[in-house]
This record gives C-alpha cells, structure tokens and sequence, in this order.
C-alpha cells in the first residue's frame, strides 16, 4: 500500500507533467515556421528508409542515391503546387462560363420556389455580380499581398524542408549507429530506443501504404464520377480528393463539397444530381470506413477517439501541416510516452502497441 507521502508525491508528478504538456505545446506552437519543416523531413525520410536501404544493397553510392531521393521528393512536391495553381487559373478563365451557369441554376430554383410568398420578387443579379467581382481583376490584385506573403512562406518552408531532408536521409539508415553512440555501453537501452524506432517507423510506414492505396482508389473514382457526370475539371477533383483523404475524418468531407457544388450547377437532372452525390457519398465511405480498416488492420492500432482528438490537437497547432502530419505524430507520441511506467494507462487508451503483439 502506497505511503500518502508516495501519493502525495505522484499528484506532484502528475500536475507537473500537465504543466510541461501545455508548455511543450505552446513551444511546438510558436516555433511552427522551423517544426513544421522539420516534422515533414522526418515523416519523408522514414517513409524513403526502405528506398535508401534497397540502393544500399544495390551498391549505389550513397550520396547518388540521397542526392537523387530528395531531388525526385521535392520535385513531386513542387509538381502538387504546380497543378493546384494552374487548375486555379483555369477557374479565373472560365469565370463567364461558370458564372453564367450559376445564373441559370438560380433561376431554376427560384422559379420551383415562386409558390413561397416574396421568392418571385428576389433577383439572382445582384448575387452573379458579387461573384464577378470576387473573382475580378480588382480583387486579386488586392488580395496579392496576401498572396505573396503566402508563397513566400511557402517558399521559405520548402526550402527549409529540402535542406532539413537532406540532413535526414543522410542519417535515417544508419539509425543503429547513432543509438549506439547515444547510449554507449547501456545495452538494455540501445534495445528499448532501437526498438521503439522500429516500431514508429513499421507503423508510419504500414499507415502510409494503406492510407496512399485507399487515397489513390478514392481519387480515382472521384475523377471518374465526375468524367461521367460532365462535371467541369473532373481530373482535379479527382486528385483533390487524393491529397485530403490523407487526413483523417475531416478531410473526405472537404474533398466531397467542391464537385459537388460544381454539380449543383453543371448537373441539370436533380435526380442525377442526387445520384451523383450519393456515388461520392458512397466511394467515400466503401473506401474510408471499409476497406481502409479491414486492410489497415493492427498495423497502426489507434483508437478512433485518439485519432479524433489528436487531428484536433494538431489541427490547432500547426492548422492543416498537422492535420496531415496527425496520426504519424500520435504514433510518435505513444511510443515516448510508453517508455514511462506512469503513463500505461495513458499508452492504452491511445492504443495498443506492435509490441505487445
């Protein structure tokens, strides 16, 4: 039976322990613009292990092999920026269209609303020209500012990101090595780090694989829903859907309102524009809420409460980088904290660990 001094002690412990969270996260808050980098060279880096360790055994020069991983790695990630800015181009140019046919779907609506008292006085001119000026000539120039200021941070945090990649990927295979020298002669706890690498890395690497075959198949039918339905820039929508099924939860719902706004106006049919809708609603849910379970499987075994809670925490943090850095993060997280006896009621609420498997 514990002493009320031990008791007393552990309450100590623990309120302490809330402190230092709160201060770890106001600190990881505040230095976002160097973490942030940092976080996504980690998370790449581990990804590119199995990569890096294959040109090893290939004989390939080591420097050759990183210097051709992070050019390949930046210039698919320059290649993202590259396609979202030049769909946006091609929205400005089809302005009038777009515009055009928002006019007449609002017609439509009001015209099978003209039963309702006062909807046959309301006019859709004045709603078209609020649009037209959002999206003029005007408005983007004074939104430029803004803009710039935008791709400069974007700018500052690739180039950080290359440089911090590069130190990563020079380091992330030889991780023994380095365990090794971290903890000298201490053998039990070379074991414990090197085990606890092993295990962040087999469960980022495993979500990862799951999480890009669920996201590929998912962005695949949204473009083809689209195709089918003619609804404008159907390829985009397609690969949108791609990028924000990597964050949780939130993420198929975002991917899921551009279409279909797009097809409130293109669709002419609303029985079609209610199939169409339910087809989204559905790839959405087969590919989220079935087949990425059943494939995922324990290989990352997190609670849904967890992932929930840490896409919110996250989210706070560092807005959407953490979002999609979220689940790897909590991986993180539970790893650390089961170093700490203290912490294994905290550890198996997050989830159960590979270890124990």
């Amino acid at each position: 039976m514990d002493s009320p001094f031990n008791a007393d002690l552990r309450v100590v412990k623990n309120v302490l322990l809330i402190f230092a969270g709160i201060l770890g996260i106001v600190i990881i808050k505040t230095l976002a613009s160097l973490l942030i980098p940092l976080a996504f060279a980690l998370f790449i880096g581990i990804l590119l292990t199995p990569i890096i360790s294959f040109l090893e055994r290939k004989r390939w020069p080591y420097t050759v092999s990183i210097t051709l991983i992070t050019i390949i790695t930046l210039g698919f990630i320059f290649l993202i920026g590259l396609i979202v800015y030049d769909t946006g181009m091609q929205i400005v140019d089809e302005k009038d269209k777009l515009l055009a046919q928002i006019e007449v779907k609002f017609q439509d609506i009001l015209g099978n609303l003209d039963f309702i008292p006062g909807v046959s006085q309301l006019e859709t001119g004045g709603f078209i020209q609020m649009l037209n000026e959002a999206f003029s000539t005007d408005f983007l120039l004074n939104t430029s500012g803004e803009l710039a200021s935008s791709l400069g941070a974007f700018t500052f945090n690739f180039i950080l990101c290359a440089i911090y990649l590069v130190a990563v990927l020079g380091s992330i295979v030889r991780y023994e090595k380095y365990i090794a020298y971290l903890e000298g002669d201490d053998v039990v706890g070379k074991e414990r780090l090197t085990r606890s690498f092993v295990e962040v890395r087999n469960s980022i690497v495993s979500y990862m694989k799951v999480k890009f075959f669920t996201s590929f198949f998912t962005g695949l039918f949204f473009g083809a829903i689209c195709y089918f339905f003619g609804v404008d820039f159907a390829l985009f929508w397609g690969f949108l859907a791609f990028l924000l099924n990597f964050i949780p939860t939130v993420g198929s719902i975002t991917a899921t309102i551009p279409p279909a706004l797009l097809g409130l106006i293109q669709i002419d049919s609303s029985g079609s524009f209610l199939f169409f809708i339910a087809l989204l609603i559905a790839t959405q849910f087969i590919w989220g809420n079935v087949i990425e379970p059943y494939v995922m499987g324990s290989s990352v075994a997190l609670n849904t409460v967890t992932v929930i809670l840490g896409l919110v925490v996250w989210g706070y943090i560092w807005g959407v980088a953490g979002m999609l850095l979220s689940v790897p993060l909590i991986v993180l997280a539970r790893v650390i904290l089961a170093q700490y006896p203290d912490a294994d009621l905290l550890v198996k609420l997050m989830g159960r660990s590979q270890v124990e498997e």
